[in-house]
């Protein structure tokens, strides 16, 4: 896959069936280039949309010397049984505190909840 910025703001992705395609376009796109692959790992694929989708916005941070650093993750859908404490447990010390650093976040907190 392959994601092109142009001026800084406009981000557009472009998938493709091969690899001979992305190749093949590559010399002809414009601006900033980013080459890069999508993995998948689990889960189930659902035959319809749920409804209600419980999507999830959790914002993960770093406590340093200077202050906070943090960034919100947002998730479209969760099992209906996944709770706050999975996410304290799975992103605590996992995720990376904000996009500038290596620094693992050790906080987890929702944004709000969508009913």
């Amino acid at each position: 896959m392959l994601r092109q910025t142009i001026d800084g703001l406009y981000a557009k992705s472009l998938t493709f069936s091969s690899g001979s395609d992305e190749d093949a376009l590559l010399p002809l796109l414009a601006g900033k280039v980013e080459s890069y692959s999508v993995f998948g790992d689990g889960g189930t694929a659902l035959a319809s949309t749920p409804d209600p989708l419980n999507r999830k916005n959790v914002i993960v941070g770093a406590k340093t010397a200077t202050g906070r650093i943090s960034t919100m993750v947002t998730v479209p859908h969760v099992k209906q049984s996944y709770m706050f404490q999975n996410f304290l447990s799975d992103f605590t010390g996992k995720l990376d505190a904000n996009y500038d650093t290596a620094v693992k976040c050790d906080y987890v907190t929702l944004k709000f909840d969508r009913l």
